[in-house]
């Protein structure tokens, strides 16, 4: 049976869509700002301001080197790097609406290249690099996958990117994926099961009440 990895499943392990943390334009391609020199240490829950103290978003989580703010509207995956320490906080050289309008952009290309390297047979590999399966067809924003090791699944767009070769990627890790597969699995074969019961019920119940001779 094909399993459909539901949104549930994939938060079960708790992925986030790609498109909620578009790289953001980095910060030399902002608008010309005197950043301040002090170096950061960008913690989780921590305001981000610009150099004229407007308040930017908020640290949501710290990945490596990287550290995802939020706007309120908006995920940008920023280098830490990018962010300095103020006597108000941490800052970034660019506005809310700067940061907004570049994920924006960069959603848009991601999505167009997405689009692109969507075709049947496409190879995919996982966000540590494990090939997990192949392109079977798309429909909408739904991709079925060809596993390497098991039955199709079908996943959505936002679960996808394009890597730096230009191929196929999953946003999460193949242990993540696999968890996200037996989750779907697990749900689907509980689904048959109740439904089967219910027939087999049904069935017996005609039997019973159906007049005798008939």
């Amino acid at each position: 049976m094909k399993k459909s990895l539901i949104v549930a499943s994939l938060a079960a392990v708790s992925m986030t869509p790609l498109a909620a943390h578009a790289q953001a334009a980095p910060a030399g391609a902002a608008p010309a700002a005197a950043a301040p020199a002090a170096a950061s240490t960008p913690t989780v829950g921590a305001k981000v301001f610009d150099t004229q103290g407007g308040e930017v978003g908020t640290i949501e989580k710290l990945e490596g080197t990287n550290a995802v703010v939020y706007t309120g509207t908006k995920r940008a995956t920023l280098p830490v790097s990018a962010i300095a320490k103020s006597d108000k906080g941490l800052v970034i050289s660019m506005t809310q609406a700067q940061l907004n309008a570049a994920v924006a952009a960069a959603e848009t290309k991601t999505a167009g290249a997405l689009d692109t390297a969507l075709v049947a047979d496409a190879k995919i590999k996982s966000k540590d690099g494990q090939q997990v399966g192949t392109v079977q067809k798309v429909e909408g924003d739904n991709v079925t996958v060809a596993l390497t090791d098991g039955n199709p699944v079908t996943i959505t767009k936002q679960y996808l990117s394009v890597g730096a070769d230009g191929g196929l990627a999953l946003t999460m890790n193949s242990a993540e994926f696999k968890s996200a597969v037996a989750a779907a699995s697990q749900s689907a074969s509980t689904a048959t099961a109740g439904a089967d019961a219910k027939a087999n019920t049904n069935a017996q119940s005609a039997a019973t009440e159906a007049p005798a001779g008939n």
